[in-house]
């Protein structure tokens, strides 16, 4: 056999040796479409008149009775969630927000407390997340024939996570925005 005849076999076996082909696998894509989310504020929370010495701790409950040390003219936060009919939905919200004064720049702090129901009744809803009173929380809730319904109270006064009496509070007209937020699981 002659020289170059061996060079070409070499050159052949090194070819068959290399993988120079091209490898495919299949990669499968999915999606599940669901109706549209949609949260709706149907009211907002408002403690009424509250004196700048408060005795006690001013509680507003997400139930709509028990409310301690509050105005007479008070409400409760309620959304309405809706959805897939009976989508699973992450909520979340934050701990507290800051009040801010129409007058100077006196604080207010607002711990927020979150229940829930399938049905639109405020008396029979239960605490969301983690239970405790300003603590930012998730909550993994099922839509009820395609809708939720969130009850927000919670108190003001004192620091961020821990709720205390109003003592000698400034006076003036407190606002703030807390936000809420939903998507599918």
């Amino acid at each position: 056999m002659s020289l170059s005849m061996a060079a070409i076999l070499l050159t052949v076996n090194n070819l068959y040796a290399q993988n120079t082909g091209v490898i495919n696998t299949n990669l499968n894509v999915g999606a599940t479409v669901l109706a549209q989310l949609k949260l709706t504020n149907n009211s907002d929370v408002q403690f009424g008149n509250l004196s700048a010495t408060t005795p006690g701790h001013v509680f507003l409950s997400p139930t709509g009775s028990g409310h301690t040390n509050t105005g007479v003219s008070t409400s409760v936060g309620k959304f309405t969630v809706e959805g897939s009919t009976s989508g699973s939905v992450k909520v979340t919200w934050p701990a507290n927000i800051v009040l801010n004064s129409s007058i100077g720049s006196n604080t207010l702090i607002y711990n927020l407390q979150v229940n829930g129901n399938g049905s639109d009744l405020a008396s029979g809803s239960t605490i969301l997340g983690t239970g405790g009173l300003g603590v930012a929380a998730t909550a993994d809730v099922t839509l009820v024939a395609g809708k939720y319904y969130l009850y927000v109270g919670g108190k003001v006064g004192g620091t961020a996570g821990s709720a205390a009496n109003l003592n000698a509070q400034a006076t003036g007209v407190y606002a703030g925005i807390a936000n809420f937020r939903v998507e599918y699981n």
